[in-house]
C-alpha cells in the first residue's frame, strides 16, 4: 500500500525523534508499504532531523512556517475564532504540494498523526481511506490546563481546548478508523461521535533508548514518579513522603528524594518541610537514574504508567509500588518490581533496596526484561499494521480532488 503520513515530524529541542509515538508508528507502516511523510517545520534547526528522516524514510513532503510570524498571527486568529493550534501548522506552500502530489500519486490510505494536521487530513479525496491517531487527546490537554490554570491563561486554554475539539470531532467522524491511547481516551472520542469505535492502542516503551549506561551513583537516591495528570497528586503524594520520608533518612540519612514529573506541578509546603525536591517540569527522566537510585510509584491508582513506572524500570531502575499498580502492570512482586502494602512497607522495601547494590542490579534487570517483553514498541505498533491491512483497501483506488471540508467551531 501507499500511504500518506501527516504528522508533527519535527520534534521539540532535547526530544529525540525516535522517542515520539508518531516515529514508531511510522518505523512499522514503512516495513510492509511505501510511506510518504508530510509536515510543517518552524525551526531554522531542522535540517538534521529532516536529513535523519529522510535517510530513513526517504519520501518526504514539507514546508517552512517562520516561527516569529506565526506566533502572532496565531495569536490574532485566536481572536477571530481559530485555533492556534491548527493555525500555527497551515501552510499554503504545504496544501499545494500535498494537492498536487495527490493528483500524482495514488495512495492508498491517509494517516493523520497530529491534531496541528487535521485540516490537511480533512481535504483528502474522500474516497480514500482515513487513519486518525488522536493519542492521550490534545484538546482534553489544552482543557486541563484550562481547569488548572487562573484568569488570561485558563481563558486561553479553555478557548483552545474548545475550538481543537471541534476539528478532532470532524477529523473523527471523517476517518475510517480511530485510534487512541487509553480507553479514556476512548470514551472521550466516542462522545464526540457516538458511531466511532475507537481502537486502543498503548504507547510503548523504546526499552534500547533508555540504555543500560547508567552513571555511578554517590548518593543513595529515592525517586517518586508523579504524572501531574489529577488534581489530587500532589496532596496524596505529600501525605505519602509524610509517612516514609521519615523513616527511609532515619535509616539512610544521605538519601535524596525527589518528585519527578515531566509536567509543571505547584509547590507544596509539606513536601519542602521533609526536604523533598521537587523536579517539574523535568525533560528527560533519566538524569535522575543512576546506580543508586531507586524509583517508587507510590499511588494507588495511576493515568499514567508509562512515566511513572515503566520508563524507570526500562532504564534498569528497582521498582517499588503499591499493589494496585503492579495488578496494573501484570508484574510479578519480588521478580518484576516490589510491591508494598501500606506506608511501613513501602520505606522497608526502599531502604533494603538502597542498602543493598546487588538487590538493586537484580531487581532492576529483572523489570528491564518486563517491560521489553511486555510493553515495547515493537508490540503495540504491530497493533497498526493489522489495523490498516484490515480496512481490506484496494490499491491504486482511484479518486478524485476533494473540496476542503470545513470545520465548524461553537464557543
Amino acid at each position: 500500500m501507499k500511504i500518506l503520513m501527516l504528522g508533527r515530524w519535527v520534534p521539540p529541542p532535547r526530544r529525540p525523534i525516535r522517542a515520539t509515538r508518531e516515529y514508531q508508528f511510522a518505523r512499522q507502516l514503512a516495513r510492509h508499504h511505501q510511506l510518504t511523510l508530510a509536515f510543517v517545520v518552524d525551526s531554522a534547526d531542522a535540517t538534521g532531523s529532516i536529513s535523519v528522516l529522510r535517510n530513513e524514510f526517504g519520501d518526504l513532503e514539507f514546508a517552512a512556517v517562520p516561527r516569529a510570524w506565526k506566533s502572532l498571527a496565531g495569536a490574532i486568529r485566536l481572536v477571530s475564532g481559530d485555533s492556534c493550534t491548527l493555525f500555527y501548522a497551515r501552510s499554503e506552500a504545504l496544501r499545494t504540494r500535498l494537492a498536487e502530489r495527490l493528483r500524482r500519486t495514488r495512495f492508498d490510505l491517509v494517516f493523520v498523526s497530529s491534531s496541528s494536521m487535521i485540516p490537511y487530513g480533512l481535504e483528502v479525496d474522500p474516497t480514500i481511506p482515513v487513519v486518525a491517531d488522536f493519542g492521550s487527546v490534545d484538546s482534553e490537554w489544552w482543557s486541563r490546563r484550562g481547569v488548572r490554570g487562573a484568569g488570561g491563561t485558563a481563558r486561553f486554554c479553555r478557548t483552545e481546548a474548545i475550538r481543537l475539539r471541534a476539528a478532532e470531532q470532524e477529523m473523527a467522524r471523517r476517518a475510517a478508523r480511530c485510534v487512541v491511547e487509553t480507553p479514556e481516551a476512548g470514551q472521550l472520542i466516542r462522545s464526540l461521535v457516538p458511531e466511532t469505535v475507537p481502537t486502543v492502542i498503548p504507547s510503548g516503551i523504546d526499552v534500547d533508548a533508555f540504555g543500560l549506561g547508567r552513571l555511578v551513583g554517590m548518593t543513595p537516591t529515592v525517586v517518586l514518579m508523579a504524572s501531574s495528570r489529577s488534581d489530587g497528586e500532589i496532596p496524596e503524594l505529600a501525605e505519602f513522603c509524610r509517612g516514609v520520608v521519615p523513616a527511609v533518612k532515619a535509616r539512610v540519612p544521605h538519601a535524596r528524594v525527589v518528585v519527578a514529573c515531566r509536567e509543571p506541578m505547584a509547590r507544596d509546603r509539606v513536601l519542602e518541610q521533609l526536604g523533598v525536591e521537587l523536579a517539574a517540569p523535568i525533560a528527560d527522566l533519566r538524569s535522575l537514574f543512576h546506580s543508586k537510585t531507586v524509583a517508587v510509584a507510590p499511588l494507588q491508582t495511576c493515568a499514567d504508567l508509562q512515566a511513572t513506572a515503566l520508563e524507570p524500570m526500562a532504564a534498569g531502575i528497582p521498582m517499588v509500588t503499591s499493589m494496585s499498580i503492579r495488578d496494573q502492570l501484570g508484574a510479578q512482586a519480588g521478580r518484576d518490581v516490589q510491591a508494598a502494602d501500606g506506608r511501613g512497607d513501602f520505606a522497608l522495601r526502599i531502604v533494603g533496596l538502597l542498602e543493598s547494590t546487588s538487590r538493586r542490579e537484580e531487581l532492576g534487570a529483572q523489570g528491564r526484561d518486563f517491560v521489553r517483553t511486555n510493553f515495547s514498541w515493537e508490540i503495540f505498533a504491530s497493533r497498526l499494521g493489522g489495523l490498516v491491512e484490515g480496512l481490506g483497501v484496494v490499491p491504486g483506488a482511484p479518486g478524485s480532488a476533494a473540496e476542503p471540508a470545513p470545520i465548524h467551531t461553537t464557543l
